[in-house]
């Protein structure tokens, strides 16, 4: 859903039609191709190669790198079973029709755990512990100067945890996981999909410039940090925008127009009226439809407390959107000064006592400075020219090592070795 916070605010349903990306084209060839060995599949012994279990279909962030690698890997020729977690089909319509398709045949296979791979990629404490095969491999990341508790003895029953980042290697390392058994495998992005000149959502009472910012609602992604810079640094009648592209897995029921009204008038103190404009997208987007909605802004920012890798920084990075970003986490992987901007540190600090999400109690997590948000957020207006120079760094840093024809065949690579 659609709205502009103003008084005369009105609602609208976000178009949405559903394009197959470059990524689905592949996935096509490669359903065509695996049409034959499904019809085998049903009446054969099941074969050796990967249960995989993961979120799938809910738009989460895990589930956005999920199905592609699943996909990918099949389409090398890596037999797959799927089991989806907490959504058994794309009841959303958010991804293409022909990996929705492939996906719906993978769940019909059938793969021997005694001569195959079990991959769960979810987080820890949602672990089938009673499946196995001859390797356990657990996919997951973290947040945070350290994992939750309980999460080192159910990483210690894998034989391999691999997360997406060197930050990840550090803090569950530092929390008991065996080294050893960390391994760096990187997510990837669709830069055929995601990329500059994709033509701009349409955006009622967006302006000339037009910041954007993509997250799950909860504190952890420093949406009052990113509120108090905008509101503070711009006047209403500057030609500039705020468009907060929002989903709630976390928050599912809550009333986000009003959550933000509250925040305005009564955090900041400030009314809607003498706000510059913060336009509200609130809900899923399909897949082929998100490069669009990068489109339709001038810079992203997000100044998270701490990500496990941070997807939406590498969607707007390969769509040529100067990023503004926190210096901190996992995103550090793959942002560096001369492909974002970065926001500095006011320290790391532990969570309050009413954060929303008890996986974080005790631990630390970065306070990015509303100040230096402030001066990043002017700076990347006042200095064009620089934040696209920037940003074709970001669109390049993407394409060559980040683009899933580039990590895929290291995820393939990796089940190989263990099958073989």
């Amino acid at each position: 859903m659609a709205s502009s916070l103003s008084r005369s605010s009105s609602t609208l349903v976000a178009p949405g039609t559903l394009r197959a990306s470059s990524l689905a084209s592949g996935v096509a060839q490669a359903s065509r191709a695996h049409r034959s060995q499904l019809r085998q599949c049903a009446t054969q012994k099941a074969l050796p190669g990967v249960l995989y279990q993961g979120f799938i279909f809910d738009g989460s962030g895990y589930s956005e790198e999920t199905w592609v690698e699943a996909l990918g890997i099949d389409a090398a020729g890596i037999h797959v079973q799927l089991h989806p977690m907490r959504l058994a089909h794309d009841l959303k319509k958010l991804l293409p029709r022909d990996a929705r398709r492939r996906l719906e045949e993978l769940k019909r296979q059938k793969v021997d755990l005694s001569r195959g791979v079990f991959y769960v990629c979810a987080p820890p404490d949602l672990y089938d512990l009673s499946l196995s095969g001859i390797y356990r491999i657990g996919r997951t990341m973290f947040e945070t100067d350290r994992i939750p508790d309980g999460w080192p003895e159910i990483c210690q029953t894998m034989d391999e945890i691999w997360v997406p980042c060197q930050f990840n290697v550090e803090t569950f390392s530092g929390a008991g996981v065996d080294f050893k058994r960390l391994r760096v495998l990187h997510p990837g992005v669709d830069t055929p999909l995601y990329r500059p000149g994709a033509p701009a959502l349409e955006i009622p009472k967006a302006r000339a410039f037009n910041f954007i910012s993509v997250f799950d609602w909860h504190e952890r992604k420093g949406y009052d940090v990113l509120l108090r810079a905008y509101l503070s640094e711009f006047r209403a009648d500057e030609d500039v925008a705020l468009i907060l592209k929002v989903y709630q897995v976390n928050d599912p029921v809550s009333d986000l127009e009003a959550k933000l009204t509250h925040f305005i008038e009564r955090c900041i103190g400030m009314r809607l009226e003498d706000a510059p404009p913060v336009i509200l997208l609130n809900g899923y987007l399909p897949l082929a439809r998100m490069p669009q909605l990068y489109a339709a802004a001038q810079a992203f920012v997000l100044p998270s407390r701490g990500e496990g890798y941070g997807r939406p920084y590498m969607e707007a990075m390969s769509c040529g959107l100067p990023v503004i970003a926190t210096r901190w986490s996992g995103q550090m992987e793959f942002l560096n000064d001369e492909n974002a901007y970065f926001v500095e540190l006011e320290g790391l600090v532990q969570p309050p006592a009413t954060v929303d999400m008890e996986y974080y109690a005790e631990h630390r997590w970065a306070e990015p400075s509303v100040d230096d948000l402030r001066r990043k957020m002017r700076h990347v207006i006042t200095h064009q020219e620089e934040a696209q120079a920037r940003a074709r760094h970001g669109r390049e840093t993407m394409v060559r090592g980040f683009d899933w024809d580039v990590v895929i065949p290291q995820w393939v690579n990796e089940f190989r070795r263990l099958l073989d």
